[in-house]
């Protein structure tokens, strides 16, 4: 990518969107592959991203003020849009998986200590933190937004709500990195709180799907861990194989997050998702 093609997707439009999704509309137990390992990772995240998100926000909004470009500003204000949003939806998934039986609300609970410990770190480092979960899940939604056939058999309103976030990830996939580059710039801390993070972030999925599947009872199959491993780690599609390949080039020092050209995957999002993009308030 050429240096003009990189500014050019750097001032990508980050449009906050209200969406209307079903949540009333019936959901199977393991929505995901009826596999009870694949849908309780995505449910475990969405009960993470709730606080995750208005974590996200503090970080940044520490700074806003202090931002005089105005595209930056801009884009500052979408992507606070975004993610308020974000939180507002999963909070609506994560009462109907509660209703479901699955205690998603001890994990939020749990995430709300933890959003506390980490706000007594410096700004600096919070907004570290953020960059490199914004990495992650702009990484993971590539993932999601290029292979389809992931969720050939999913329930219809968490396909809708996983593309329409993956899309907003990507938009706004460096905002938290521009500001971090203009006010704080430490290459050595964003590469090591990215390590930290990340592996933070594997550990407490596996303790939370674990906790989801001990409140079930459910035991699962050796057919279901076979094709978890399938999804998750097989060498042509695996999801989370290629999401951890792809977080290499954040370790490069001068790295830009559009220095991964993911822009084909969200322009004309709408037209290539309908049924999606109908659901815009």
């Amino acid at each position: 990518m050429s240096g003009n093609d990189t500014q050019d997707k750097r001032q990508v439009e980050i449009k906050a969107r209200r969406m209307a999704f079903d949540l009333d509309e019936p959901m199977r137990e393991y929505a995901i592959e009826n596999n009870s390992l694949i849908s309780t990772f995505f449910y475990a995240l969405s009960a993470m991203f709730p606080e995750g998100e208005r974590f996200f926000i503090h970080s940044v909004r520490h700074y806003r003020d202090q931002v005089k470009d105005p595209v930056l500003k801009e884009q500052i204000r979408g992507f606070i849009g975004q993610e308020a949003h974000h939180g507002h939806s999963h909070e609506g998934l994560n009462d109907k998986l509660v209703g479901m039986g699955f205690p998603v609300d001890k994990i939020v609970a749990v995430m709300d200590s933890r959003v506390k410990f980490l706000k007594k770190f410096s700004p600096e480092r919070q907004l570290a933190v953020t960059v490199a979960m914004e990495h992650f899940t702009a990484t993971l939604a590539e993932q999601i937004l290029e292979n389809p056939e992931y969720y050939a058999n999913i329930d219809p309103t968490l396909r809708k709500m996983l593309i329409w976030h993956a899309v907003e990830e990507i938009e706004h996939k460096a905002v938290a990195f521009d500001v971090y580059r203009q006010f704080v710039n430490n290459e050595f801390m964003r590469k090591r709180v990215m390590v930290l993070a990340v592996g933070s972030l594997l550990f407490r999925l596996a303790k939370y799907q674990r906790m989801l599947l001990k409140a079930k009872k459910h035991r699962p199959s050796w057919k279901e861990w076979k094709q978890a491993f399938h999804f998750f780690w097989n060498k042509e599609h695996g999801m989370m194989r290629h999401t951890l390949k792809a977080l290499l080039p954040f370790f490069k020092t001068g790295f830009h997050p559009w220095d991964i050209d993911q822009f084909e995957l969200i322009d004309g999002w709408q037209e290539r998702f309908p049924d999606v993009a109908e659901l815009q308030m």
